[in-house]
């Protein structure tokens, strides 16, 4: 197995298999289990940290009411920095979309706080 930019910078800790039972232990491990203990799971988080932001981004375009979306998204994303075992790269992409996504929503804000003041 070789390093690739692609699979991040952190590098993983061998994984120990636990102490099968006496009962167990003669038996041949399963391809299931053999494919689960060769590549575990690094958590989905920052997949749906990555998802929302987008989602957010995409909805703040057109108006200030994606800023709750980038506020759940800020949040996913800040959730993710903390893990250990998560995928970084995407968090910090989630965490880049959603604040940007946060200031177009603001500005939505102040353009209608601004038309408001004009009118009135």
């Amino acid at each position: 197995m070789t390093d690739s930019l692609a699979e991040g910078s952190v590098r993983r800790e061998p994984i120990v298999p636990r102490e099968q039972p006496r009962a167990e232990a003669s038996a041949a491990p399963s391809a299931a289990s053999t494919l689960w203990a060769r590549y575990p799971s690094r958590g989905r988080l920052a997949t749906w940290a990555l998802s929302v932001a987008m989602i957010a981004l995409s909805l703040s375009w057109f108006g200030s009411f994606a800023l709750p979306v980038a506020v759940v998204a800020n949040v996913l994303a800040a959730l993710t920095l903390i893990f250990k075992r998560a995928q970084r790269e995407l968090a910090w992409w989630a965490l880049g979309l959603s604040l940007a996504s946060a200031a177009c929503s603001v500005y939505w804000i102040w353009q209608d706080m601004l038309q408001s003041a004009a009118a009135g």
